[in-house]
């Protein structure tokens, strides 16, 4: 019933939107069906819990035993991995503190820049972790921080459509300084602090849009770019070049048209192969995949314009990027390339299909999984999300080298599970294997 008085709400907003001259821009619809879905209770607006700590053990106590009257049931056997993923990274020379996502045990983890050590098979310490119910911290992806406003920012992806926001000094079951709603699927964060604004990449719309710092619970975005001349396609990483106001997104290369209606919020109702041709709807749009890309574009863009420059092909060995960073001093960008597990680096003016610059691959670098790359104090730094770690290199390095140090966060060795985010489980009886899709 809830679903169905959301959807009824979100598609009144619609209708509401649409029948204006020249149609919703971006920013009206998603502000309708946010605020929308938020009066059928149907957003996670995170009410107060009071949950103490026997209540929180009782809460996760199973019965052993089948009989139990009708209480739940304890698993036979599970899969599940005990330790943090990392996810987003994210450097503040300022205060030499490094801040990581992760997506599996839903936390946000800080540590000393000079964390790790190039041998030591032991996880490191770390400085702060923020987790807990009270945190709307949940499936995270970038994250970003701000020393002059001393605030930490990370972005729900896939599930809780909406940013969190921390302070320095925060630590545990906290609740967040403000939270801001942002479109469905947000993945990225980039903070410019030269313009106060905070700009997501937005994954299936392909588009990303910007905010002001300080948005919080409803506000609209001030600007958005997005539409078939961006060029973009799923992006992921993005990264605010305030030096030359420019803006770079990583993009994986699964393509939706741009003219689709499409929802704001993981509540609304799906109009995919719709496309919309004047107020007339028709069956024949479709997706594609495309090349992975980098893309950029001015700081100032708005609506549908092609990129400054964009490098794809096979020359780059752009292969599913995830994030993505730019050393402003050296005028370098770093990719962290989830398709072979390397570290790209191009010129930051390079365009077309061109070969990077560097590469770093290969058994010894430990690079497997990687999500987010950061780069600070000529050290890069790698979020490993397939080998539970966090690695660092020296600005320039290049091939198959080892690491300067590993940030672990579980003991060298550990497994990963490889869980995304799943959403469905199935049994393969043939091969008596269980299947899950992330």
């Amino acid at each position: 019933m809830r679903r169905l008085l959301l959807t009824t709400a979100s598609a009144a907003a619609a209708l509401l939107l649409l029948a204006l001259p020249d149609g919703p821009s971006i920013e009206q619809l998603f502000v309708a069906q946010t605020e929308a879905a938020s009066t059928t209770d149907a957003t996670c607006t995170m009410p107060p819990l009071e949950i103490d700590g026997a209540q929180e053990q009782a809460r996760l106590t199973v019965p052993k035993s089948s009989d139990n009257g009708g209480a739940d049931l304890a698993p036979v056997r599970m899969v599940v991995d005990p330790y943090p993923s990392f996810n987003g990274v994210v450097v503040d020379p300022v205060t030499d503190l490094v801040m990581m996502s992760d997506t599996n045990r839903k936390s946000l983890l800080l540590y000393k820049r000079t964390a790790g050590h190039p041998t030591s098979p032991e996880p490191a310490q770390a400085f702060g972790q923020i987790m807990g119910p009270q945190t709307g911290i949940g499936f995270v992806a970038g994250v970003a921080m701000d020393p002059a406003h001393r605030e930490l920012f990370t972005v729900n992806n896939d599930v809780e459509d909406r940013m969190v926001v921390f302070d320095y000094d925060d630590r545990g079951n906290v609740t967040p300084k403000r939270l801001l709603y942002v479109p469905h699927q947000s993945w990225g964060i980039a903070f410019n602090k030269k313009r106060d604004e905070i700009a997501l990449s937005v994954q299936t719309p392909n588009m990303f849009v910007v905010f002001k710092r300080d948005a919080q619970k409803f506000d609209a975005p001030i600007r958005s770019v997005r539409g078939p001349k961006t060029e973009m396609a799923d992006p992921h990483g993005i990264y605010f070049d305030e030096t030359h106001n420019e803006v770079f997104v990583a993009n994986h290369g699964n393509f939706r048209p741009a003219e689709l209606i499409t929802s704001y919020t993981a509540y609304d109702a799906r109009e995919s192969r719709q496309e919309r041709t004047g107020n007339a709807f028709s069956e024949t749009a479709r997706g594609r995949f495309v090349p992975s890309s980098l893309t950029v574009y001015d700081g100032s863009a708005k609506g549908d314009v092609p990129p400054l420059r964009a490098i794809t092909g096979p020359l780059s060995q752009i292969d599913w990027p995830m994030g993505v960073a730019v050393d402003e001093a050296n005028d370098e960008i770093f990719v962290a390339n989830n398709g072979d597990n390397s570290v790209l680096v191009f010129n930051r003016t390079a365009t077309g299909n061109v070969q990077p610059k560097r590469v770093i691959r290969g058994a010894a670098t430990g690079i497997k999984g990687p999500m987010g790359v950061a780069i600070a104090k000529d050290e890069i730094w790698v979020a490993n999300f397939g080998a539970h770690s966090a690695l660092v290199f020296p600005r320039l390095a290049a091939g198959n080298v080892a690491p300067r140090r590993i940030v672990r966060n579980a003991p060298a060795g550990k497994e990963t599970s490889g869980f995304g985010n799943p959403y469905a489980v199935a049994y393969d009886t043939k091969r008596k294997e269980i299947l899950v899709p992330n």
